[in-house]
């Protein structure tokens, strides 16, 4: 019994005591769980940073607001298209902008099979043909043939020194009496040009961005790399005004021809042959053509600034591949929308085609067009090719929206600017300036 009474004593005091206790275990224990939740909060925010992706592609789009300016100087060089034989080499064919004299030759009809002539040189000869026909008896029957010759043409002989093989265009050709002239025109740039500047461009880009670290949880800064891709395409059409250059060859003809008329500039020509009863035996059958001297016999040169009006179109076009480098700042704004500007240094490799075609007219064979010729190629076109490094900077600003832990899309404005450079084509100049653009971009980034 007294073990008993002793017994439930103790459990009062015990009772009493855990009572008076249990708040501060209460309170401690909650203290020791609080402390507990910000040290696992801490781990996984440090494990969280640790995973963080710490690069980022991105693959987009971008429009400037131009391509560059380019600017044509010295434009209105067209060269002779033809370059007629000196005089010291002899007979030979030679041809011009307003006709051509033809190295002479024997006809078959006054060589013999030997190749030598027969006929007499400053005189005319004669040809003649040969016709064969049936006998035919009273009932028809065939009983025999016939031979029958007559003179088919009467022409003018081979005179060596002479051609008459020539063609002329004009009555200014023949103006001066006892020569028959033949010239060929160029012209040379009078400093006349055009500029252009090329409206909107688009291209592509590529960047990777390194994160470098992060000053909090909203800001982080990284180093930026980039290329990207735009067309150059700048033209101008239009007249400028070239000094015209005129080189002319002179021809005698015989002094016993009283003067030509343009009915017999182009040789060899020939009228009809008639029989001694006036009927035509052949159409081409009399040789009318007028000999000349198969060798200039002087020369002269002009020079007229102002003196043609040349026609053309000018045409730069290529593309140049940028690359840039730079450090980047990127706020969060939220969770999802973040914003990144960008600033640095860029490079360009620009590799462009200078196209020209140039055209123009003289007063004295108005319907003659002279014009550029490429020697290699014969069209009317004629290029050069260039590269060039070029040097300048860039700044971009994005707002950015993450679909998820990886993927986003972003938009944003460019700005950039770079050097300009020269191509030559011929004595053509254009100066290519890329310069300063501005634009908008968009694409897709991609975290890992």
């Amino acid at each position: 019994m007294p073990f008993s009474l002793m017994t439930l004593r103790s459990l009062k005091v015990i009772s009493l005591l855990a009572l008076l206790t249990a708040p501060a275990l209460l309170i401690a224990q909650s203290e020791t769980t609080g402390k507990e939740e910000e040290r696992l909060e801490a781990l996984a925010r440090s494990q969280g940073e640790w995973n963080t992706p710490k690069s980022k592609i991105s693959v987009g789009f971008r429009v400037l607001s131009s391509g560059g300016r380019v600017d044509f100087k010295n434009l209105g060089i067209v060269p002779a298209i033809v370059a007629p034989a000196a005089a010291s080499d002899g007979v030979v064919t030679r041809a011009y902008n307003n006709g051509a004299v033809t190295a002479d030759s024997l006809r078959t009809d006054e060589k013999d099979v030997d190749g030598n002539q027969i006929s007499t040189p400053g005189a005319r000869y004669k040809a003649y043909t040969t016709t064969t026909t049936a006998v035919v008896d009273a009932n028809g029957n065939v009983i025999g043939s016939e031979n029958t010759t007559v003179q088919s043409g009467d022409f003018l002989s081979y005179t060596p020194g002479l051609t008459r093989q020539w063609v002329a265009s004009t009555a200014e050709q023949i103006s001066q009496p006892g020569y028959v002239s033949f010239s060929v025109y160029s012209t040379t740039s009078d400093g006349g040009g055009f500029s252009h500047k090329q409206g909107p461009t688009g291209g592509v880009e590529f960047q990777l961005a390194q994160e470098l670290g992060h000053g909090s949880r909203r800001f982080q800064w990284s180093l930026n790399t980039g290329i990207a891709l735009n067309d150059i395409n700048s033209k101008s059409a239009g007249t400028v005004s070239s000094t015209l250059h005129t080189y002319t060859d002179y021809y005698t003809y015989s002094s016993s021809i009283p003067g030509l008329t343009l009915s017999s500039v182009t040789n060899p020509s020939y009228g009809p042959l008639y029989d001694t009863n006036g009927n035509v035996v052949a159409s081409n059958g009399v040789e009318t053509s007028v000999p000349i001297n198969a060798v200039p016999t002087k020369n002269s040169t002009t020079d007229q600034q102002g003196g043609a009006n040349v026609t053309g179109r000018w045409q730069i076009k290529g593309a140049y591949f940028m690359v840039k480098l730079g450090p980047a700042l990127r706020m969060a704004i939220t969770n999802h929308l973040g914003l990144t500007a960008s600033v640095g240094a860029a490079g360009a490799y620009a590799g462009t085609r200078y196209m020209a075609t140039e055209s123009f007219f003289v007063a004295s064979i108005p319907d003659v067009e002279i014009a550029l010729i490429d020697p290699n190629t014969g069209g009317p076109v004629i290029s050069s090719t260039t590269s060039r490094f070029l040097t300048g900077y860039y700044a971009d600003l994005n707002l950015e929206w993450m679909l998820n832990d990886t993927v986003g899309v972003y938009t944003g404005v460019t700005t950039q600017r770079l050097s300009s450079y020269q191509q030559k084509l011929g004595d053509r100049l254009a100066k290519v300036d890329i310069g300063s653009s501005v634009g908008i971009r968009g694409g897709v980034s991609v975290r890992f």
